[in-house]
């Protein structure tokens, strides 16, 4: 028996790998689709009739639709989207994620025949789950195939003609299973969270500040916590900018949704001891992603005196988040140093900087180190430094990002612990796009603009440069979860 299964693997590898080395007589994608996927197809055991090449959906049409299903509240299985093999994979997946929220299919391939993409709907939000390069797949198929066969694909439509709900949660567990990868693993927090052990019961507060503005730091703040929500971590925002840039930038108008409405803002938070923080959160939704805010308002610039008054003011904010069921607060202050600032600071488990590669936000570096050595002299722990994050990089301007890079790392190197400081790796600077003011103007985060309705408003420009965008906050969100993994590790064998 195990001899006749050795056989049926080494023949379907053979098959596979045959495949594969059609890729390289393919110049269009037409050609791709008909002498390697169309056979792949049938290599994965389905027959002419389980799937439509060309299939309509809406005005446009998707290259493959494969088990469409008639009936709600069955979804159709896989969109498969092919590209030429001259044309890189980068920044195109926008396509395809568009066919999967408009079809409701469950999970998309995206292909060049070099380059294999496996997307997940599971709803509410699309996800990223695993890339392949020809010479991976090669060596090992099982995660592509065991997603893709015939049969697997009847096992999961037959499940949720039972239940739609649980089987996205088994589908979690299950490729949770299939990769150990933390973007995987992510995927399945609701069910079975197997990660959460390297971070404290309290929540890490987080503030992020540079004296410097106009970096990019409010929208940087926003989108890295989607990001991290995407990844199944729990985060509160804290606006406490009388400015309220966090606020309106989340769709929170400070006169209409806070005051008119009788709510409680941060200014009612600091000033009102017996007010705790579940009075004052205002929760935000985008289909599956979920941010809890604590909204600013204008009358904080006036509460300067009033502050500075209260007994122990610096430690306020840090008692009242002491236990919430959170993995990240992020603190957006002002860019200047006052009390609200020092409040921020004083509530910390640490302090992320984010910048702009040009002179005078990375002068403004010395500064920010400094508020945060001085600082560090009034707590009980020092304040660390998470890293400094870039953002609004222009990645056209080569001659001037090289010239700023060596000002940035000389400037770090001469400063007092400058050396210490981690700068995030450059894949994951946040680049200057216009889609992200976009964002900024529609009061939404930009994962919101993948939504259908927002989605069909953009040009292909802004699909790509979206994209672009949001993978550039994943990495960030990843490196963030890195760094602050080490961090905690370092602190606790210390």
């Amino acid at each position: 028996m195990a001899a006749g299964k050795d056989l049926i693997r080494l023949h379907f590898h053979k098959q596979w790998v045959a495949l594969l080395d059609r890729v390289a007589e393919c110049n269009t994608e037409k050609s791709l689709e008909d002498q390697v996927i169309l056979p792949l197809l049938k290599l994965l055991g389905y027959e002419q009739g389980d799937f439509v090449q060309q299939a309509p959906l809406g005005r446009k049409r998707v290259d493959f639709l494969v088990k469409a299903q008639q009936r709600s509240p069955c979804p159709h299985y896989l969109v498969i989207e092919v590209k030429a093999p001259s044309q890189m994979l980068l920044y195109k997946s926008w396509q395809l994620r568009q066919y999967l929220r408009d079809s409701g299919s469950i999970f998309g391939l995206l292909t060049n025949g070099k380059q294999f993409q496996i997307f997940y709907n599971d709803g509410d939000t699309i996800h990223a789950l695993w890339e392949f390069t020809q010479a991976q797949l090669r060596q090992d198929y099982r995660v592509l195939t065991a997603l893709l066969l015939r049969r697997n694909c009847d096992l999961v439509l037959n499940a949720f003609k039972i239940s739609h709900h649980q089987i996205h949660n088994r589908l979690r567990q299950f490729m949770a299973q299939l990769s150990p990868e933390t973007t995987i693993l992510s995927l399945s927090q609701s069910v079975n969270s197997p990660s959460t052990k390297n971070y404290p019961k309290r929540p890490m507060i987080i503030t992020v500040f540079n004296n410097k503005g106009g970096v990019g730091k409010t929208t940087l703040t926003i989108n890295l916590a989607v990001a991290l929500a995407q990844l199944g971590k729990r985060v509160l925002l804290i606006d406490i900018d009388a400015q309220a840039n966090l606020t309106t930038g989340l769709g929170i108008d400070p006169l209409e949704d806070v005051e008119k409405a009788g709510r409680k803002d941060i200014t009612h938070l600091l000033t009102e001891p017996r007010l705790v923080i579940g009075d004052v959160i205002m929760k935000r939704r985008w289909g599956s992603t979920r941010l809890d805010v604590i909204p600013s308002h204008i009358r904080l610039s006036s509460m300067e005196n009033q502050l500075i008054q209260l007994v122990d003011s610096d430690r306020l904010l840090a008692r009242k988040l002491r236990e919430h069921d959170y993995d990240f607060v992020f603190i957006d202050p002002p860019p200047s140093f006052g009390k609200v600032n020092r409040i921020a600071l004083m509530a910390s488990a640490g302090v992320l900087i984010p910048t702009q590669l040009s002179p005078y936000p990375i002068r403004a570096l010395e500064f920010v180190l400094s508020q945060v050595e001085e600082v560090s002299q009034f707590r009980e722990s020092p304040l660390p430094i998470i890293g400094i994050a870039v953002s609004m990089y222009d990645r056209q301007s080569t001659a001037l990002n090289l010239l700023m890079k060596e000002e940035l790392y000389g400037r770090l190197n001469n400063l007092p612990g400058g050396s210490q400081v981690s700068i995030f790796p450059e894949s994951s600077w946040i680049p200057r796009l216009n889609v992200i003011s976009r964002s900024q103007n529609q009061g939404c985060p930009l994962l919101a603009l993948t939504s259908t309705d927002l989605s069909n408003s953009l040009s292909a420009s802004d699909q790509t440069s979206l994209e672009n965008a949001l993978q550039a906050y994943d990495r960030l969100a990843q490196e963030f979860l890195h760094i602050v993994a080490a961090k905690i590790t370092s602190s606790v064998e210390s």
